[in-house]
């Protein structure tokens, strides 16, 4: 019995893990179709990410091509100050060494744009172990704590798709606001938390370097900006980059205001800049082209928002309203429009979510069939599997190949090894991936199709955060990491009392499962079944799987109350996604 648990635990801590997403394992196997056409659009696009550190004025550089996001340096007069920290720390390495050509001044301040990871992972790498203050917004360390908790399998394997990570240079030029996502299986997250915060506004100078911090929702909620008023140099962070903005990501996002999204380029557009610096894309030179670039973003913003709530108003559904959102003619010819990250088909769908829920309006979506009961009665009425697969075959001949696409997902929820589906499935996928523009739509479509070829597995795993990163996370999150993974049909009938006593935080909790529920409590309560004492630190790396979960749960984990079988057996109740 002892060995299944820990057979069990082993298996089921890894979803329990608590840091940001994205990792990219490559194949052993070359996916089919690599040399298979690109849009020329799409290639000419890759100029933007053209790899260096460039200088834009006196005091400020930009290093692109490292990874996804840009990495800007502000050098004043004892000190520099970085804003964005790109992905991990890897990829902070190689900027810095490259800023080090520039300046050997001391890092004084670091400024996060807001809480995505490819911003702040590499944090800790231009901090070195200095006590530098981190600037951002107050809600990015709460946003960065969701990301790594409770949404971390699933958008990281949505984000692993959206971003090609297994395919090759030839199939995935770019990814529409980068080069390429600079983490792989033996990358390092090194975040650090926030320490020095601010609502709305904030001004401060470091090293000489006068700076203002305005809040700035958009592409998230803690989005901010910042403004050098003495140079007139913009840093909008992902405000703006040459792309239509991504008012909704397909790896899964909560809802992005495109009112609120373009009221803060209302407020960049005020300031005139004469220079401006994203951290996405190249930056530009000019009062002029600059205010022309903010007015025809803004003005696209609000052109889907309108024109999506007008037909809203006259009843249309989402996918009605995105096969009727065009942008006008001089606003879709504008070059920081072009749809290679963000599309306006999308974006009219998250403003019909975001406004009015899930629900259509169609009262037979109100309480519709699942999709397998779906399924089997869609190919009942084509006339058996049989009959549906030739269905299949002949619309993929024809060139209908969303139709083709869409049949497939009928045939295969009804049985997964219906081999004329898949291949039709595959080749659909591949032909309309190699055939779009837009980068993360192309890229989501070839990785499905290598993930159904067997050519690639899907992935649900993050790269490694460091023991200092994990140590500065607060235990509540990896609570909410295990309330999230809690197989409820296995202690429906169960209530387990748990005490936690961290010996090196002096930190305890009670961890309730009643009957499929999680609650923590802090304290130990009385009534515990079982109390277990480890240090916190350890109990976090094992978690983080830097140490062997099994083996620190069996050997580091002191259990009073009850044998160390019933905890094994209480932890192995919070499995991964998949199992």
């Amino acid at each position: 019995m002892l060995r299944y648990a820990r057979f069990v635990l082993t298996s089921c801590l890894t979803a329990a893990l608590v840091i940001a997403a994205g990792c990219g394992r490559t194949s052993s196997s070359a996916p089919a179709e690599a040399t298979a056409p690109t849009p020329q659009a799409l290639i000419a696009h890759s100029e933007e990410f053209k790899r260096g550190v460039e200088k834009v004025t006196e005091g400020v550089y930009v290093a692109m091509g490292f990874g996804i996001a840009n990495s800007i340096m502000l050098v004043g007069t004892d000190g520099i100050i970085i804003v964005d920290t790109t992905e991990t720390v890897e990829a902070a390495r190689e900027v810095l060494a490259e800023f080090r050509k520039i300046t050997d001044k001391p890092v004084k301040a670091i400024v996060y744009t807001h809480s995505h990871p490819d911003h702040i992972g590499g944090a800790s790498v231009f901090a070195n172990s200095a006590n530098v203050p981190i600037y951002a917004q107050e809600d990015v360390a709460k946003n960065m704590d969701k990301l790594a908790t409770e949404l971390r399998p699933i958008i990281t394997q949505r984000s692993m798709r959206m971003y090609g990570t297994q395919l090759t240079p030839e199939q995935r030029p770019n990814i529409g606001v980068g080069g390429y996502l600079a983490v792989n299986a033996d990358s390092t997250f090194g975040v650090i938390r926030p320490t020095k915060t601010f609502r709305d506004t904030l001004e401060d100078t470091v090293a000489g370097v006068h700076f203002q911090l305005v809040h700035a929702p958009g592409e998230t909620d803690d989005h901010l900006f910042v403004w050098l008023p003495e140079s007139k140099v913009l840093l909008p962070g992902d405000n703006i980059y040459k792309s239509f903005p991504n008012l909704y990501t397909i790896r899964g996002t909560g809802y992005r205001s495109p009112k609120a999204w373009a009221a803060s380029v209302d407020k960049m557009r005020a300031l005139h800049a004469e220079i401006l610096v994203p951290s996405h894309s190249r930056p530009l030179i000019g009062a002029a082209k600059i205010d022309a670039i903010l007015t025809d973003y803004r003005d696209a913003i609000r052109y889907v928002y309108d024109q999506s709530i007008r037909l809203m108003n006259q009843g249309l559904v989402p996918d009605q309203i995105a096969a009727r959102i065009r942008l006008p003619a001089h606003l879709a010819q504008s070059p920081y429009l072009q749809e290679f990250y963000g599309k306006a088909t999308w974006s009219a769908k998250t403003v019909f979510d975001g406004n009015l829920g899930w629900f259509d309006g169609d009262p037979a979506h109100l309480q519709p069939l699942p999709p397998e009961d779906e399924a089997q009665r869609m190919v009942a009425l084509a006339g058996g599997a049989a009959a549906l697969d030739d269905k299949i075959e002949a619309a993929a001949k024809s060139g209908d190949t969303q139709w083709a696409l869409q049949l497939t997902g009928y045939a295969l929820r009804v049985n997964a090894d219906d081999k004329r589906a898949k291949q039709v499935r595959i080749d659909a996928l591949r032909k309309l991936g190699y055939a779009e523009t837009n980068a993360p739509a192309r890229d989501y479509y070839l990785m499905s199709a290598g993930e159904l070829a067997g050519e690639f597995r899907p992935i649900e795993e993050a790269a490694k955060p460091t023991p200092a990163m994990l140590a500065e996370m607060p235990m509540s999150l990896y609570f909410d990491g295990m309330a999230v993974n809690l197989h409820a049909e296995d202690c429906l009938d169960k209530v387990i009392k748990v005490g936690f006593d961290f010996t090196d935080s002096k930190e305890q909790y009670t961890y309730i499962v009643r009957r499929g529920v999680s609650e923590v409590i802090k304290g130990i309560a009385p009534d515990a079944d079982i109390v277990a004492r480890v240090p916190a630190q350890t109990f976090k790396e094992s978690l983080a799987k830097l140490r062997n979960p099994a083996i620190t749960m069996v050997k580091d984990v002191e259990v009073t109350k009850e044998s160390k079988l019933e905890f094994l057996s209480f932890m192995a109740l919070f499995k991964p996604p998949n199992q």
